[in-house]
């Protein structure tokens, strides 16, 4: 809960029925890698990228999570999407989509994976190892994946993207909150 806190009082907003947001400026990297499993690695050939979203309805405490897995030219190699229910926030929706990514990512045996998110309080919360109350099965599950020494990847790191890049990910889990709970009324 203190993460979320601190992300409304930095961000000026309320967690609402679509998803938080916090402004960034034009000078902020579109694509900041903030920790590697591997710091020493840059992403190769045989990194895939996977963009990742949460579309969330407070109302419902329901959200969709959508991934999008692409190579180093851009070229989709995979994408798929979930919806969950018991949700409590818009920050906890998007640490599912970022489980259910490397999941996913593991089974279709991607090696090297570089984990892209709208949500930089979410990337410092998995990088500094932070776990707050109501996010710790989650993130606890998150480090396992990427960072214990039983994890399926070879390198694996998690980078911040605006949400002016992020999309096509956010569309899919858009779409499949949709799907699960219809219309806004």
């Amino acid at each position: 809960m203190e993460i979320l806190r601190s992300y409304e009082r930095a961000s000026g907003q309320i967690i609402n029925a679509h998803k938080s947001s916090i402004s960034f400026s034009s000078k902020t990297p579109t694509d900041t890698p903030i920790l590697t499993t591997r710091p020493n690695l840059a992403p190769n050939e045989a990194t895939v990228f996977c963009n990742t979203d949460a579309a969330w309805r407070s109302d419902h405490k329901a959200a969709g999570l959508g991934w999008i897995f692409t190579n180093r030219n851009s070229q989709e190699l995979h994408r798929a999407s979930t919806p969950h229910q018991n949700v409590s926030s818009a920050c906890m929706g998007e640490a599912l989509a970022i489980r259910e990514a490397l999941i996913q990512a593991a089974s279709l045996q991607f090696t090297n994976i570089c984990i892209r998110t709208d949500s930089q309080v979410l990337v410092r919360a998995i990088t500094m190892r932070r776990r707050s109350m109501e996010l710790y099965g989650i993130l606890s599950d998150i480090d396992s994946l990427a960072f214990s020494s039983s994890s399926p990847f070879s390198s694996c790191s998690f980078t911040f993207t605006p949400r002016a890049c992020n999309g096509p990910a956010g569309l899919l889990a858009k779409s499949c909150l949709f799907s699960l709970m219809g219309p806004r009324p």
